[in-house]
């Protein structure tokens, strides 16, 4: 597994975000040092850097839910940042150019397959995790997994039946039942595949479509939600997916960066871009070629 990245180590944990907890307690950092996070990540992300006693900084992206790279880049020169939790999410591309002086954690667990537009998958990253939860596209049922070329292992106590951290309590972290890693492989592999095969599709519909538009620039989409934005006929096009039966989500009803939490550690936000997007699940071809016909007959799709 850690082979498909040209990493040396691969360690399994109960959960994603126990990786996330697990790097960040190991990596000698101080009290309150500072960590970078989008503000479209998920909440349990946020609670990890928290109970690691570092400091979260929040930034929203201009665009779609993943930073720039000179986005990014313009923040580091700004903030004293420590560490850079770099999320793919849902399946989109965070770039992530050669950084110095600070760690990287690349989360891949809404990402299994993508084809990076510009830096590989852990090119530039010290440390790749993944969830292998339900809803994941590499799906164990449960566990995540931390994979990097530092030799992190001499940390776990593999004698006690659920192993710890040394020298850290409560941290019941290493998984030591056996996974599938084939398995689970192929799975993903073939999820994604049919995913792929509906954003493409989607691309099509909304590429030059009148009002809908897509959030990704991207030519090999391998999304787990493709994201539209609407300038007029919302309403109307809601109506639509949920005739072609298709789920979606609109974003999150409260942000990550307007929880009582933000607040309450004084944490740091950066930005205030207002994204209104729609997040369609991927799940049946035969739906998405119906939305096709449909936004045709209607000519919202330019020719």
């Amino acid at each position: 597994m850690n082979e498909l990245f040209n990493k040396k180590y691969l360690i399994p944990v109960y959960s994603g975000t126990l990786a996330i907890e697990s790097i960040l307690k190991l990596l000698n950092l101080n009290k309150d040092d500072k960590v970078l996070i989008s503000s479209t990540v998920c909440y349990s992300i946020l609670e990890a850097i928290l109970n690691s006693n570092l400091k979260p900084v929040i930034a929203i992206p201009k665009k779609g839910v993943t930073l720039s790279e000179e986005e990014l880049k313009n923040i580091l020169k700004q903030e004293d940042i420590k560490v850079f939790m770099a999320v793919h999410q849902y399946g989109y591309e965070q770039v992530i150019p050669k950084l110095k002086d600070i760690i990287v954690i690349e989360d891949i667990s809404q990402s299994w397959n993508l084809i990076p537009s510009k830096y590989p998958i852990g090119k530039n990253s010290d440390y790749i995790i993944t969830s292998l939860g339900k809803t994941k596209p590499l799906s164990n049922g449960i566990g995540g997994l931390i994979i990097t070329d530092n030799d992190i292992l001499k940390y776990f106590d593999y004698k006690k039946k659920e192993c710890r951290l040394i020298n850290h309590h409560l941290l019941e972290y290493y998984y030591d039942k056996p996974i599938n890693y084939e398995k689970i492989i192929n799975k993903a592999n073939k999820k994604v595949a049919k995913q792929r095969k509906q954003a493409l599709l989607l691309d099509k519909i909304f590429t030059n479509n009148k009002y809908i538009h897509k959030l990704s620039s991207t030519s090999i989409p391998s999304y787990h939600r493709y994201l539209v934005t609407a300038d007029k006929k919302l309403e109307e096009f809601l109506t639509i997916l949920n005739d072609c039966n298709i789920k979606y989500q609109k974003e999150y009803k409260i942000k990550l960066y307007e929880i009582p939490l933000i607040a309450k550690y004084n944490i740091k936000v950066i930005g205030n871009t207002k994204n209104n997007y729609i997040l369609i699940e991927l799940n049946n071809l035969k739906n998405i070629k119906l939305l096709q016909k449909r936004m045709e007959e209607l000519k919202w799709i330019i020719n």
